[in-house]
């Protein structure tokens, strides 16, 4: 089992939880190999290399931007990740991937899905991106990915200001709020095309776009969209036309996991979308935040095996 550790994780806090679990983890798991995660190419060379000396067990030791980068790693093997088990040991801050949660799940409060005997096979997000210099490429996410507020305001949380920090000392889920609020305070709708299984659905003023594999995302907020890690389908769930106060009350309805029918909502299920919008955009995969002009997302069905 290879453990790649970001101790940044959790504003900092991931260092000392990593020493609360690590000896537990040994105990399940026997001798751990661990590596401080480095930037991707670094990451991407490591996670190649151990495969081809026979390691099938690759795990990410941090928050949801931890795990996208390694799974953006392992998927540089190409078809060769279908007989590898991918991990994770939840030192961030939301720790999406980890979500539902079983209460079987967690070591010293910290959640783990790292039992490859157990593994499961996941569908991933595949997301082909134009960037700000019309430079295209091509990403992954397991978790989902979003266009408009939501990613604007992981943005926020990524690069705190004075005003989220001291939210944060609250608790996770008011530091989220607080990058929301951060974020109406200058956020415009975007006109995005949107093209779903290759049918037209219209141009749509999009205030959120949220493309999911996992209906949990941003501490406790979670769509009611009927969406499974395995179902070869991706949930797609738009707000559009949004004033700052519906977009409030649109953050309190996701803590309540209520989305689908609400008023300015539509809710789709499809294989692959395409969104264009008319000025650049903030793109968030996992947590992770670009800018792009035009995102295809698309679903990679069964394409990794997840632990328990």
């Amino acid at each position: 089992m290879l453990v790649f550790l970001n101790t940044r994780a959790g504003y900092g806090r991931a260092a000392a939880r990593w020493q609360k679990v690590a000896p537990e983890l040994e105990r399940r798991a026997g001798v751990l190999d661990v590596e401080e995660i480095g930037p991707f190419d670094c990451v991407a060379t490591s996670v190649r290399e151990a495969a081809a000396k026979g390691e099938r067990t690759f795990v990410a030791a941090g928050g949801d931007g931890t795990v996208n980068l390694l799974l953006n790693a392992v998927m540089e093997l190409g078809n060769d990740v279908t007989d590898l088990a991918f991990g994770a040991v939840g030192l961030g801050s939301s720790n999406d991937f980890h979500k539902p949660f079983s209460p079987d799940s967690f070591i010293e409060g910290v959640p783990v899905r790292i039992d490859c005997s157990r593994a499961t096979p996941c569908d991933v997000i595949q997301i082909d991106f134009k960037g700000q210099d019309g430079k295209r490429t091509t990403v992954h996410a397991i978790i989902n990915a979003s266009v408009g507020i939501t990613a604007e305001a992981n943005a926020a949380f990524n690069e705190p200001t004075s005003f989220i920090r001291a939210a944060r000392r609250l608790s996770v889920d008011a530091a989220i709020i607080a990058s929301v609020l951060q974020t109406l305070g200058t956020y415009h709708d975007i006109n995005c095309r949107l093209v779903i299984d290759g049918i037209e659905e219209g141009v749509f003023s999009v205030s959120s776009l949220g493309v999911i594999k996992n209906p949990h995302f941003a501490g406790s907020m979670c769509y009611d969209t009927p969406i499974k890690p395995d179902d070869g389908q991706l949930g797609i769930n738009l707000c559009e036309r949004l004033s700052p106060f519906q977009a409030l009350m649109m953050v309190a309805a996701l803590h309540r996991r209520r989305f689908r029918g609400r008023p300015k909502t539509r809710s789709w299920t499809g294989k692959r979308v395409l969104v264009e919008g008319d000025r650049i955009f903030a793109l968030e995969t996992d947590g992770e935040v670009v800018r792009a002009r035009s995102a295809e997302f698309s679903v990679l069905p069964g394409r990794i095996m997840c632990c328990r």
